[in-house]
């Protein structure tokens, strides 16, 4: 591999020492812009190996000075991550460069260095003229989590911006940084967000920052919305409770009959989180692998796997019909999956045998 390295630098560099001349022939032109699109390439997989990351870096901040280099860099500068800590200054300028997809792609690199330091950078980003900007910067301000605690009071007023792309990242960057309280009364408004996305992600953040008796009256209200997407969202989010959002066990159960295929298998599995209606959501999932749209499927398999992970925690609260229903549930799923073989069957398979192990134990532990 060093054995390629060393000519890509050296031609790497050989395009930096280029000198661009107006009287140039058709030609030279033509041979300039070759040159220009292989040293393109060459920014855009330069890479850092053992003692050259310096170095790579070095030459890719320098490239950052060059149009036609420019955005490479910014990936390449990325894609080194957090050793590439020295152009953190040089990527910030460059995020006052006139092209959006340029500024857009810095504030993912700059994500991907994952720096802290970026933080105030990104939050002024939020105030970008372009909304493709402003929705990066959203997101990444949410990478950073706990540690953006800064952001919070920003997000909160982007919330209120006028694009939907940026408020629906607001939202969701707000539930990442979770330690943002004061972020709730802003949250439920958005549960009204003409935009769907603003809504189901308003719903999630509200399940993550907020108490049970803070947000579930907000959840509940909103359980009727017209929009399948934020149904299954709020479902969701009243799931993530546990046993603590068992008030809003009513409307979870008229849930089990929605029309929409992806609010039902949350709504089950909201259900035996709480540990309600355990063998009616069991076989509300079974009846979803009869679907012959293996999107739907493979969604039903993955919320399996979270179950299987849940229900080993309620299996001594379960009763000894309980236990059964579940261990005969649980090994039909183990069945079906082996015949369907989706991309994700043998993960899910290994959280199933899991969970039958576990029941199993407290089954025998009762004497059955």
């Amino acid at each position: 591999m060093k054995n390629i390295v060393k000519p890509l630098r050296s031609l790497f560099f050989r395009k930096l020492r280029i000198k661009k001349s107006q009287t140039q022939d058709l030609q030279a032109q033509n041979s300039q812009a070759q040159d220009s699109h292989l040293s393109s390439d060459t920014v855009t997989i330069l890479l850092p190996m053992e003692n050259e990351v310096q170095n790579a870096v070095s030459a890719l901040i320098a490239a950052l000075n060059e149009p036609e280099l420019c955005y490479s860099a910014v990936i390449a500068l990325g894609n080194i991550g957090i050793a590439a800590e020295a152009s953190v200054p040089a990527l910030l300028n460059t995020l006052q460069n006139e092209s959006v997809t340029i500024r857009v792609t810095v504030i993912e690199s700059l994500c991907k260095i994952g720096l802290t330091k970026t933080i105030p950078s990104l939050i002024l980003a939020l105030e970008d003229t372009s909304p493709e900007v402003r929705a990066s910067a959203a997101f990444a301000l949410g990478c950073f989590h706990q540690k953006a605690k800064a952001a919070v009071e920003p997000l909160i007023l982007t919330l209120h911006d006028q694009d939907d792309w940026v408020r629906t990242n607001a939202a969701e960057a707000l539930s990442r940084i979770k330690d943002a309280k004061i972020a709730i009364p802003a949250l439920i408004l958005a549960l009204q967000d003409s935009y769907p996305r603003v809504r189901s992600k308003a719903a999630l953040a509200l399940a993550n920052i907020g108490k049970p008796s803070e947000v579930i009256p907000a959840l509940v209200a909103i359980f009727a919305d017209q929009d399948a997407r934020v149904r299954a969202a709020v479902a969701d989010a009243l799931g993530s409770f546990g046993e603590e959002g068992k008030i809003a066990a009513c409307v979870l159960v008229s849930a089990l009959e929605d029309s929409n295929v992806y609010v039902r298998i949350n709504t089950a599995k909201a259900l035996i989180k709480m540990g309600l209606k355990i063998p009616t959501s069991m076989g509300i999932l079974m009846d979803v692998f009869e679907s012959e749209d293996n999107q739907v499927c493979v969604n039903a398999a993955l919320n399996l796997g979270i179950i299987a992970l849940n229900i080993q925690e309620k299996a001594s609260k379960l009763s000894i019909v309980e236990l059964e229903q579940v261990i005969s549930s649980l090994t039909a799923f183990c069945d079906v999956l082996q015949v369907k073989n989706f991309d994700s069957t043998e993960f899910v398979l290994v959280l199933l045998n899991d969970a039958l192990k576990c029941l199993r134990r407290e089954r025998k532990s009762r004497g059955k």
